[in-house]
């Protein structure tokens, strides 16, 4: 009976000490600072953005430079002293400091992977009032452009009134690559089936394609949807699909030589490396001496 008291005093004090951590950990909130130093005012910390956590101390401390005449430093919008030491005690804080009637607000701007335009990323003071242009765009091999301004989404040129603090964020999403030779293999409805390569030439949204067996065409890379064609003489290719991973993409496809003698089907390429490309050579002269030979497939 004693053994089983104990026992269960030891459980008892391992879960309040477990709640205990619990606790402080939950304490350990994010707090962000931000700090505008205008023109005339030198001192620290300087104009940026601060990650810090609720309950961190601050000193600060700032003092005009020549031939200004008033300092004004607030901290949340209310005046305190030229310098001191802050607690932190909410998810979010400013800091201003400013020479005579220079009153600042600050934009902080946040630009992902694939993102080009101005302003660049950073966090910047401007005298109330002023007016920032802003335009943005992606680069190649990117897409779905998205700007947002204080949390709403806006267009991706415009101008800002500096009449308080804001946050301008740009995010961007990186597409796959299609340019390159890839290993293409085909199966149509009526038992025929293709294997050859195709090089794709351009940018990351349009461009040409040439197949190893003569014909060529154009590609269009649009979202996450590849088409592309082959043309030759007697007959057309035509294919849709999408990206499964970096090197793979497949689909459906169709060949025609009038509209009314269509024959469906499916495809699927594979990048080309070293190793697929002597796979392809071994492997792909008795493909091309039956249904995929460019003799053929030029007529099919």
């Amino acid at each position: 009976m004693k053994r089983k008291i104990v026992l269960i005093l030891v459980a008892a004090l391992a879960a309040a000490i477990f709640s205990f951590d619990a606790c402080k950990q939950a304490e350990t909130t994010a707090s962000t600072l931000l700090v505008l130093v205008s023109d005339g005012v030198t001192g620290l910390p300087g104009t940026g953005t601060y990650n810090q956590v609720i309950g961190d101390q601050i000193q600060y401390r700032f003092t005009l430079k020549p031939d200004y005449s008033a300092l004004t430093v607030l901290f949340d919008g209310v005046a305190i002293a030229a310098s001191g030491t802050l607690t932190l005690s909410a998810s979010e804080h400013t800091l201003q400091a400013y020479a005579d009637d220079l009153f600042q607000c600050g934009l902080t701007v946040t630009l992902a992977d694939g993102v080009i335009g101005t302003p660049a990323a950073g966090t910047f003071n401007y005298p109330q009032g002023t007016l920032v242009d802003y335009s943005f765009s992606l680069a190649d091999g990117y897409y779905n452009l998205a700007v947002a301004l204080d949390g709403t989404v806006v267009d991706t040129s415009g101008t800002i009134t500096m009449s308080e603090n804001h946050t301008l964020q740009v995010e961007a999403t990186a597409g796959k690559k299609i340019r390159g030779t890839w290993l293409l293999a085909e199966t149509y409805d009526d038992g025929s089936t293709f294997n050859g390569s195709a090089t794709f030439s351009g940018n990351y949204a349009s461009g040409t394609v040439i197949a190893s067996d003569g014909g060529s065409g154009a590609y269009t890379f649009i979202g996450s949807t590849v088409a592309f064609n082959l043309v030759f003489p007697n007959v057309t290719y035509e294919y849709t699909g999408k990206f499964s991973d970096d090197d793979t993409m497949s689909g459906t496809c169709k060949r025609y030589q009038t509209a009314d003698n269509v024959i469906s089907g499916a495809w699927i390429a594979t990048r080309e490396s070293s190793a697929t490309a002597t796979s392809l050579r071994h492997a792909g002269g008795a493909g091309r001496g039956g249904k995929g030979d460019s003799r053929r497939r030029a007529s099919q």
